[in-house]
């Protein structure tokens, strides 16, 4: 079907000139861009009377199956946060409580104008949030965590018996989430190898997978210089900072996508512009656990790969890119007291073809260009926080708020249309989320 979206201001990419155009679209890709008096000849026509069409955003790091426990682990440190609070919540996921999660989290993400996610399941059930993206109509790069080590601090407790998977097993599960979803839906999932971190991989692992993604192309995305103390407590058991140490392992490329890298010197940077590899800044959620901020300008100047992710809603709370834009800019600015650092442009393109070029996935998403895909979002910035109203990436980065969200289309499909889901019983969901929350409450709680 061709749609014709018209009246609309159209923001192409982030160093762009927003114009009121018409924007055709065929099936699931971009045909053209006219003038707004030149309606051209299509199946469908919709009138969006000014409002404003920006590329759809994207969130490189989150872990949906952690939505369910959004406000339960407050004000921790990120290793006990993580030994006393996720990974006891985490073991006690069921198959439907997982999904569920997954569901809420996907809606938050659509609803806040992001149209492809990377998403880090837990150790089980990952297939379950893979069959919640896929049902959403979400376009996502997803694994589950790979775990087969234990060398955090033992004070902090075990790593619950559900979790312990030996090397072997632990890649079997990976590659049968490969060959199950990789490329489904028209390529719309992908999958990626995503072991948590380095404290808990052995280098047998590691090695494995940097063999396994030059096999398959996958993407290898863990978590890596978060906070201090984790960053010297790998110096101290593996012999050299983390990304060196990857370095060491032949992990360091392009394939290789890292989330936080708040604790990084100029070595470090160096590494990581010439491997080109990807950085997903999580700014809130390196802010809630007290992990520091990130040398983000730094490394953009140093032409380092960015993009942004919202992390988990646990330690957020809450998946809102546009509060990432905002604190992103806003940290470095006050940090380096230079008001012209990562300028309003700038942070919106690392959200949207940052995003895209880190993930693998430029060549189809991250900016509105004829022949790529129709993944957008419709914002209406005739709103109370951004009037006299302007048309600018400005308004975007610093007075956006997914409640100016009115449509997100994806593949060409309306997957959120008017401020709803047109496919979802929202309401039925969130009775059945509550309900299977308390029941993931009462097995932790019983442990």
């Amino acid at each position: 079907m061709i749609k014709c979206l018209k009246n609309a201001v159209i923001l192409k990419h982030a160093y762009d000139t927003p114009v009121r155009q018409n924007l055709l679209i065929g099936d699931d890709r971009i045909i053209g861009f006219y003038p707004v008096e030149h309606v051209p000849k299509s199946d469908l026509i919709i009138d969006l009377d000014g409002m404003m069409i920006i590329p759809g955003m994207v969130q490189s790091h989150v872990h949906l199956p952690q939505v369910m426990f959004r406000g339960l682990a407050d004000d921790l440190p990120l290793l006990s946060w993580l030994k006393e609070k996720i990974w006891p919540l985490e073991a006690a996921h069921d198959a439907e409580s997982t999904y569920l999660s997954a569901m809420l989290g996907s809606m938050e993400l659509i609803a806040g104008g992001v149209t492809t996610v990377c998403d880090m399941e837990s150790v089980l059930y990952a297939e379950e949030s893979a069959r919640a993206i896929y049902e959403i109509g979400l376009r996502a790069v997803f694994g589950k965590v790979l775990m087969d080590y234990n060398d955090t601090p033992p004070e902090l407790g075990g790593m619950p018996d559900t979790f312990f998977e030996s090397t072997r097993e632990t890649i079997d599960k990976a590659m049968e989430l490969y060959h199950g979803w990789h490329g489904k839906a028209d390529n719309r999932i992908r999958f990626a190898f995503m072991p948590r971190g380095i404290l808990t991989t052995t280098e047998e692992l590691l090695q494995e997978l940097a063999y396994l993604s030059s096999e398959t192309g996958c993407l290898v995305h863990t978590h890596a210089c978060e906070t201090r103390p984790e960053s010297e407590l790998v110096e101290e058991r593996r012999g050299l900072t983390e990304i060196k140490y990857l370095h060491k392992l032949g992990l360091t490329n392009e394939r290789l996508l890292l989330a936080h890298c708040v604790c990084v010197d100029d070595d470090d940077i160096a590494i990581l512009r010439d491997k080109r590899i990807g950085v997903v800044s999580c700014p809130l959620t390196n802010l809630k656990l007290g992990s520091g901020i990130a040398p983000l300008e730094k490394m953009r100047i140093e032409n380092v790969h960015l993009a942004f992710g919202s992390d988990g809603a646990p330690c957020n709370n809450n998946l809102d890119i546009f509060q990432e834009m905002k604190f992103a800019s806003l940290l470095q600015k006050g940090t380096l007291h230079e008001p012209t650092a990562m300028n309003a442009r700038d942070t919106f393109d690392i959200a949207t073809r940052g995003g895209a070029n880190v993930l693998g996935l430029d060549a189809d998403i991250g900016t509105l260009e004829v022949g790529k895909k129709a993944d957008l979002a419709v914002l209406d910035l005739d709103q109370h926080e951004t009037a006299p109203l302007q048309y600018s990436v400005s308004s975007l980065v610093y007075a956006g708020n997914p409640h100016m969200v009115r449509h997100v289309m994806i593949d060409g499909r309306w997957v959120y249309r008017s401020g709803e889901f047109p496919d979802l019983d929202v309401a039925r969901l969130r009775e059945k989320a509550l309900a299977a929350q308390k029941r993931v409450l009462s097995r932790y709680e019983n442990k």
